[in-house]
């Protein structure tokens, strides 16, 4: 057994029918860069065999030339000449296919790492959104496998600000993304990025939107804490002309607070740090639940497949959601009328599952949840993985390690 500790349940939640009035909380963004990744964006790559109109000067080894694409918009396209034997990588960051006038744009990676993979990092780009100019500060790492080329871009920078909300204040955020529109088009955006939330004292600590539930998506009509809130995106006035001055992008977040029909949701499992459960079916609300304990209200309607993070002692299990052996739950359905259960959570149980392939037996080890679900640890300490045993009539006939893989 994975033991877990209880966590209390936070107090305040808002009942049915109670009168919210319209009141507003206000969260000014504003460009923070960290020493960590926030996010990875895959990059597309458009290669191509003409020789730019102007060239740093060549070297001996392999070149490459293309584009980085971030997204389809091809204003955020940016031209790139990449020296792979030299471990040099241009960017062409005035977008006018002269490299020798972009100083900024030549990085240079560490070489003990094989040629065709190669990370260059504090990469300073500036992106247009329909909210004004977005400076982004990522780590790039481009790889030539032949056939197979591509490029990846490690985020570093997010913009944050500070929304007292019901007296407490929370860290808020948005971390860019390249998101899909209806149309299938993709787009690099800060508006419907991922939405970070957290409480303020929190602030400094590293966050992976990838993994974890510290970010949400941005949804605009967002129940947290026990309310019920209408988010805007309120984009400003930009910095541009300023002078001495990056450009920036100058926005911010409001949260309406508004009046909801709520239901009952009991959650058999414990230890839940944060659960998430995204609206359907004509249901607007994206619902996030900080330290749910036994029942819990929430607005009304149907809801998709749970998100859910498990935590104590630091020690922090996420619900791999997207693994086809996880147990999975149908729509979830919340009315004033009844109570719906949600069956998840912890404690969690170690175990394996094992099959026999011709003479071998395979052994495949499962963390599993209260209602079945498969859980991950959100950190591995790869230098002790989980160990086995096998008896058979009482006496011990194996044992071994397994594999991280």
């Amino acid at each position: 057994m994975l033991a877990l500790l209880a966590i209390p349940a936070l107090p305040h939640l808002v009942r049915a029918g109670d009168p919210s009035p319209a009141l507003a909380s206000l969260a000014r963004l504003e460009y923070q860069e960290t020493a960590h990744g926030c996010t990875s964006l895959g990059v597309s790559i458009t290669q191509q065999s003409a020789v730019f109109k102007h060239e740093p000067a060549a070297v001996a080894g392999k070149v490459i030339r293309g584009t980085l694409n971030f997204g389809d918009n091809p204003s955020n396209a940016i031209p790139f000449l990449w020296q792979r034997d030299a471990g040099k990588l241009f960017l062409d960051l005035k977008r006018d296919q002269d490299f020798t006038r972009d100083s900024a744009g030549m990085f240079s990676a560490n070489l003990t790492a094989p040629l065709n993979y190669q990370t260059f990092t504090d990469v300073h780009l500036m992106f247009t959104t329909s909210s004004g100019p977005c400076p982004l500060l990522a780590n790039l790492s481009i790889w030539d496998y032949g056939v197979n080329m591509g490029c990846s871009a490690c985020l570093r920078s997010f913009y944050q600000g500070k929304a007292t909300l019901a007296g407490q204040d929370w860290q808020v955020g948005v971390v860019p993304t390249i998101w899909v529109g209806k149309s299938g088009h993709r787009d690099f955006s800060i508006e419907n990025g991922h939405l970070l939330l957290r409480r303020w004292e929190k602030r400094n600590q590293a966050f992976d939107a990838a993994n974890g539930l510290d970010t949400v998506p941005f949804w605009k009509q967002l129940y947290f804490d026990g309310h019920a809130y209408q988010l805007n995106w309120l984009p400003g006035s930009q910095n541009s002309n300023q002078p001495g001055r990056r450009p920036a992008l100058q926005a911010s977040l409001q949260f309406v607070e508004q009046t909801v029909p709520l239901g009952e949701l009991k959650i058999t499992g414990k230890f839940i740090r944060r659960l998430t459960l995204s609206g359907n079916s004509g249901n607007p609300w994206f619902t996030v639940l900080d330290q749910p304990a036994g029942t819990v209200r929430v607005p009304n309607g149907s809801y998709t497949q749970p998100f859910v993070q498990l935590e104590q002692n630091g020690i922090q299990a996420i619900w791999d959601a997207n693994s086809s052996s996880s147990a999975r739950q149908a729509s979830i359905v919340v009315n004033a009328l009844t109570s719906t259960t949600l069956d998840i959570g912890g404690p969690l149980t170690n175990s394996v599952a094992v099959s026999r392939h011709g003479s071998d037996l395979r052994l495949d080890y499962r963390l599993l949840g209260a209602g079945g679900q498969r859980y991950q640890l959100a950190s591995l300490d790869r230098s002790h993985p989980p160990e086995f045993a096998i008896y058979h009539a009482g006496k011990k006939i194996g044992a071994g390690n397994f594999e991280f893989g």
